[in-house]
């Protein structure tokens, strides 16, 4: 037979175990939310330095926009926005000239014209040296432009599809 004293010793036993249990299982949960969370870091932004310049276009003026040193950046994660809207393409008298005409609100680097290649021309990568050209429409003076670097591709037809929250701005200018 058990004596009042020794049923008594049975709870605080009980309670110490339970108490040790869930300080386990919350160390292991957060433990587990911090080694995902560490996993899914973003890749950095790139960062570049730009130049621009105003060019002829035989009416308005386009603005030539030159990476001139940083990393060389995949043309199928940028975008571009301005303070009016404007088009991306390649230089005023070749065959994909940037053209005020197809401007919207944002342009997309690989934007091209059922199965040709990109208007811009600069290839899969933009790297120091090359010039990507946009033509805002009206006048280019007082225009501010925006290059965008997504994480994730910019999908679908022109104006494109930024696919999430994951886009920095990596070049501002005013023109």
């Amino acid at each position: 037979m058990q004596s009042r004293g020794e049923e008594r010793a049975v709870s605080p036993v009980i309670g110490v175990v339970l108490l040790v249990s869930i300080v386990v299982v919350l160390a292991s949960v957060v433990s587990v939310l911090a080694i995902s969370l560490g996993q899914t870091q973003q890749e950095p932004a790139p960062r570049v330095t730009l130049s621009h310049e105003l060019v002829d276009d035989g009416g308005e003026k386009t603005v030539a926009i030159t990476l001139t040193s940083g990393q060389a950046v995949a043309t199928e994660h940028l975008y571009v926005i301005g303070s009016a809207d404007l088009d991306i393409g390649g230089a005023p008298g070749t065959a994909t000239p940037a053209d005020e005409a197809q401007a919207s609100s944002r342009e997309k680097f690989t934007e091209s014209t059922g199965a040709n290649p990109p208007q811009v021309g600069i290839g899969d990568t933009w790297e120091a040296g090359e010039t990507v050209y946009l033509d805002p429409v009206g006048s280019a003076d007082g225009v501010t432009i925006r290059i965008y670097w997504s994480a994730r591709e910019v999908t679908g037809v022109n104006p494109g599809t930024v696919q999430d929250d994951t886009a920095y701005r990596i070049a501002e200018l005013t023109v």
